[in-house]
């Protein structure tokens, strides 16, 4: 028979009044991760599954994300967004053919509980596998491109500790030497914004429906084909 692990589930705020109770004693298996707890939480709870995306977690109260381990007698908190500013407040993202104004989102990110900036700004370069490229041509399904980087930018919230998050792409043409993506986390400490924006750039690479067409020097132009 398998080892069990017992773990207290603290409901914080307006968790408590979807799951009617303060706490509970959940029994997972003794390789559980936060992710198991969530799973088993749903299913008890199934009220929880619109509002966990915009949650953080802690377990003995440090924050965590849904791949940190449990074990016996840990309590796993579940927080919902605070008071004073909610996940819309805190989340900046567009697609667009605008060129991107890092002044306007470091002006958006900047927090008096911030103790670090970290940027990823992401720029066209001029040559690739040997050869010179003149531009990038970026095409989008834009809403749903807007939708995933918006749910990149709250899974953040909810796995790191972040004040505010700025992510914006653009489309259409760009030169080479051009900004074509950014993306801006402030934190209180620059561990989490550095491994969040980190996160963020190889998150949008696998998921958000943005496509590039490279053009060369030489006239012609070839689409990049993504990882298989």
């Amino acid at each position: 028979m398998d080892s069990k692990i017992q773990v207290r589930i603290r409901f914080l705020g307006p968790a408590k009044d979807l799951a009617g109770c303060d706490e509970l004693i959940l029994t997972l298996p003794e390789s559980a991760s936060v992710a198991t707890a969530i799973s088993e939480l749903l299913a008890k709870f199934p009220q929880f599954k619109d509002h966990l995306l915009h949650y953080r977690f802690a377990v003995n109260s440090d924050y965590a994300d849904e791949s940190t381990s449990l074990k016996n007698g840990d309590e796993l908190a579940l927080i919902p967004p605070v008071s004073g500013g909610s996940s819309e407040e805190r989340v900046f993202v567009d697609v667009s053919p605008k060129p991107i104004d890092l002044t306007s989102l470091l002006a958006f990110v900047t927090s008096p509980q911030a103790g670090a900036i970290v940027s990823f700004v992401g720029t066209v370069r001029e040559f690739s596998h040997g050869r010179k490229v003149t531009a990038l041509t970026y095409e989008a399904y834009e809403p749903m491109a807007k939708k995933e980087l918006r749910r990149i930018a709250e899974g953040m919230l909810n796995r790191w500790q972040l004040c505010k998050v700025a992510i914006v792409h653009r489309t259409g043409t760009i030169s080479a030497g051009k900004i074509s993506v950014a993306i801006l986390v402030s934190a209180p400490h620059r561990s989490d914004a550095f491994e969040a924006a980190r996160f963020a750039i190889e998150r949008i690479k696998e998921i958000v429906p943005i496509w590039k067409r490279e053009h060369f020097e030489d006239g012609t132009s070839d689409w990049v084909e993504g990882k298989i």
